[in-house]
């Protein structure tokens, strides 16, 4: 009778770790890493450079950006984690010439003018893995932004006096209230290692740079005001990650 006793406690309690291993397995599924470095390359649509007062000779049009970067994924509790990392982005001013100019110099053509930033996303991430290769990518968090030296007036206005100059003051300028989102798809490959794609979100509360714009015709000074650029945009963001901590979860 002790015999079977034994026998059968030690059948139970082999049920039981088999049981919670099932569980602790599936449940590994939904965060099949714990540490994840990567790289991410994003395309995005600019909003609008801002003219105050609205010029009677030229407009602003959204513009394009770019930006190419790396990151670090720390998961801190099941599917969710922290990501920060580092971006060098390309944006742009686009603008075009209206009544006057576009009499005089015959081509109404967008103009482009191109400066530099870096931003540092730090975002608080939700990773879930429906099974072996598919998962959601939810973050949200702040983007601050470094703009590179430079000015943008070199690249936008004219030399001669029957052109418009500009001259945007900040060589440097640091903007720390950006709110950074993104929604997308993971890839998972076998090694732990994934592909992303994800729509990508930015708005900032104020302008990073700020300057100030006037209008000459023949000479004499007929329009000035000012100009600024935020970086809120819209855009879409590729990734790789190389999951370097493959332990799959504490049950």
């Amino acid at each position: 009778m002790k015999q079977k006793l034994f026998f059968l406690s030690v059948g139970l309690f082999f049920v039981v770790l088999e049981s919670r291993s099932q569980t602790s397995e599936t449940n590994c599924l939904h965060y099949p890493y714990n540490t994840q470095v990567g790289m991410s390359l994003n395309a995005n649509l600019l909003s609008k450079m801002r003219i105050m007062p609205q010029s009677d000779y030229f407009r602003s049009h959204p513009s394009f950006g770019a930006g190419l970067g790396v990151y670090m994924y720390q998961r801190v509790y099941k599917w969710f984690g922290i990501q920060i990392g580092a971006e060098s982005n390309v944006i742009t001013a686009c603008y075009s010439e209206t009544g006057f100019f576009l009499d005089y110099y015959g081509t109404g053509g967008k103009k482009m003018a191109v400066t530099g930033a870096f931003t540092f996303p730090i975002l608080f991430n939700a990773s879930y893995y429906f099974n072996e290769k598919h998962g959601l990518d939810i973050s949200l968090g702040t983007a601050p932004l470094l703009r590179f030296p430079g000015n943008l007036g070199k690249a936008m206005g004219y030399e001669d006096p029957m052109g418009y100059g500009f001259s945007l003051d900040n060589d440097i300028s640091l903007s720390i209230i950006n709110l950074y989102a993104k929604i997308g798809y993971n890839f998972l490959f076998k090694n732990k290692n994934t592909l992303g794609a994800a729509i990508i979100g930015s708005y900032t509360a104020g302008s990073y740079t700020e300057g100030r714009y006037s209008v000459n015709v023949n000479g004499t000074r007929v329009e000035r005001g000012n100009v600024s650029l935020r970086n809120t945009f819209v855009g879409m963001q590729f990734s790789y990650g190389f999951s370097m901590k493959k332990l799959l979860c504490n049950p």
